[in-house]
């Protein structure tokens, strides 16, 4: 399944509703243009998976007027989530993603005996420990998309249509991405010595990646 950057998706969320979003990242496409950059990121955990956005209102039909209300700002699913086509469903519509714009999960990864942040196609050395590791408890992981629908539902002020009301949380990526434990977020950047204000392609361009040869 070839699914391009900037595709608009939609989920039927009543018999008449749907929530929309868009593709952001093709995970499987990057890995295949820059095999042969020896590139050392978290990656390959994601192999088969897109990172999307959705827009934070409940509706019939999709306007450009929903970019500027984010629910979920980026999540990576599995592509094979489109295959239910009773559910989600890919548009014909396509609109750019602009490079500056993208942002990505930020987690802690275990490797070779080191614990390393990680953040798109960044991976910075740290001091930290696995004790460290697993009291922040966020790893590199995807769900189905289920939990990116419930939390665009929650955003949306629509609780009515989530089948579960034990679903609702305050936070839920909090396992599959640091932004949302701020105070840990803190305290790592800290560590490594980075700005965490700064935009994740600011971050990116100062340890020598630029997504845009990936997207011209």
């Amino acid at each position: 399944m070839n699914i391009k950057p900037g595709t608009i998706f939609s989920v039927n969320v009543s018999t008449d509703e749907k929530i929309f979003g868009r593709v952001l990242f093709n995970v499987d496409e990057y890995l295949e243009k820059s095999k042969n950059e020896n590139n050392q990121n978290y990656f390959d955990v994601y192999q088969k998976c897109v990172l999307i956005e959705t827009f934070g209102k409940v509706t019939k039909e999709f306007d450009e007027t929903l970019l500027k209300n984010v629910a979920v700002k980026s999540s990576f699913i599995p592509m094979d989530t489109f295959s239910d086509e009773d559910e989600w469903e890919l548009t014909d519509l396509n609109l750019p993603v602009s490079t500056e714009y993208l942002t990505f999960p930020e987690v802690l990864r275990f490797v070779n005996g080191k614990i390393y942040f990680c953040v798109g196609e960044v991976t910075i050395a740290t001091s930290f420990d696995e004790a460290f590791r697993d009291q922040c408890g966020v790893y590199p992981s995807f769900g189905s998309g289920y939990w990116e629908v419930v939390a665009t539902l929650d955003f949306a002020d629509r609780k009515d249509l989530i089948e579960d009301e034990d679903d609702v949380m305050d936070k839920y990526f909090k396992d599959s991405d640091l932004r949302e434990s701020p105070e840990a977020r803190q305290e790592i950047y800290q560590a490594i010595g980075e700005n965490p204000n700064l935009s994740y392609n600011e971050l990116a361009l100062k340890h020598g990646f630029d997504l845009k040869r990936f997207y011209s």
